[in-house]
């Protein structure tokens, strides 16, 4: 006996199915996209160099992208994997590392130079859509050059929304030297070339996410952080 329900949802041949006006499900799927933590494909910045996803694609000097909102958080490393996670909410500041957990120097793990190395990891993701495909990208990085371009971002992104309330960045990536103790180092640099208006955008302003750090492990865990974050 065949069940009624289903003979009665299948599409008979050359019939094409209707699709409710403005209800074709695309909303909601980009609402679930939304909601992640790393959206779309993860882009890295190291020796003068951008790239993106695991395979360590090139991206070109100067590539254009509408920089949409950013987030902060600590990250606790284990074995080399993330284990715990404290994310800034937004107007509260994240805590300083001294009020973390593993103090003690002894126990920590061994670096990349034979030193001890500090299992807290102080990040910083800014989240990027290509003007042109919409493609999605998430910047992720530890380093003090790589949180300075965000926050020298974020206060130029303030200073504009005094004039323009829902100012959107549209930045180039580009790189720069930064002094530092063991000689001159490359940093990234998000340089502005243009604005676009949040009201006019089916995109959010830039603002900090507010996600939980539950959402943050799963997430992170999904994208295999601890392969993709340098660290």
């Amino acid at each position: 006996m065949s069940d009624s329900h289903t003979e009665m949802q299948k599409p008979k041949q050359n019939e094409t199915l209707p699709i409710p006006a403005g209800n074709d499900g695309w909303n909601d799927a980009a609402s679930e996209a939304a909601e992640r933590t790393i959206r779309g494909t993860l882009l890295k910045f190291a020796n003068w160099r951008w790239t993106a996803g695991k395979e360590a694609t090139p991206v070109e000097d100067g590539t254009k992208l509408v920089a949409m909102a950013t987030a902060a958080m600590w990250v606790r490393w284990e074995d080399s994997k993330p284990v715990e996670y404290i994310v800034r909410q937004p107007g509260r500041r994240l805590p300083e590392r001294e009020e973390l957990s593993h103090q003690d120097k002894s126990e920590w793990e061994e670096g990349f130079d034979n030193e001890p190395k500090d299992p807290w990891q102080n990040t910083r993701l800014v989240y990027l859509v290509d003007p042109h495909t919409a493609e999605a990208f998430t910047f992720s990085t530890t380093t003090w050059g790589g949180r300075g371009a965000v926050s020298d971002l974020g206060d130029q992104i303030a200073r504009m929304r005094t004039v323009h309330l829902d100012a959107v960045p549209i930045v180039e990536l580009r790189a720069a030297k930064m002094p530092t103790k063991r000689g001159p180092k490359s940093k990234p640099v998000f340089k502005v070339v243009g604005w676009k208006s949040a009201s006019s955008s089916e995109q959010p302003a830039p603002v900090e996410r507010q996600i939980t750090a539950q959402d943050a492990k799963r997430e992170v865990d999904q994208h295999e952080m601890d392969d993709e974050i340098p660290y």
